[in-house]
């Protein structure tokens, strides 16, 4: 005995496995794309921490020490909301690219049990 409704639901066919695997292979782009950037983002964090260090170990007065810290901190923030748009796009427009194979499953009238 089969369910009826299910029996009307179109079969999972080729173009279901392609969607499925371009997917995943997007999603795999993205993730390797987003690890280098965070890797490159590290990596300039850290020069620039170094930097600023020695910077303050060379700082005269109190005063001159405040305000390398207080760019250090300013040009810390500056880069850290531009890494944050920077991720969020790109998985942005990852979760366009995934929703393009489904828009038309919404428009899909699937049958109702009765």
């Amino acid at each position: 005995m089969t369910f009826q409704p299910f029996d009307k639901i179109p079969a999972f066919d080729k173009s279901g496995i392609d969607s499925v695997i371009k997917s995943v292979s997007l999603v795999a782009r993205t993730n390797q794309t987003v690890g280098t950037e965070m890797a490159d983002f590290t990596k300039q964090s850290f020069e620039h921490g170094t930097a600023t260090l020695k910077k303050l170990t060379e700082a005269k007065t109190p005063q001159s020490a405040l305000e390398i810290q207080a760019e250090f901190m300013k040009a810390s923030y500056e880069r850290l909301v531009a890494q944050v748009k920077l991720v969020g796009g790109l998985y942005g427009e990852l979760v366009k690219e995934i929703g393009k194979p489904l828009e038309g499953l919404s428009k899909a009238k699937l049958p109702v049990a009765n």
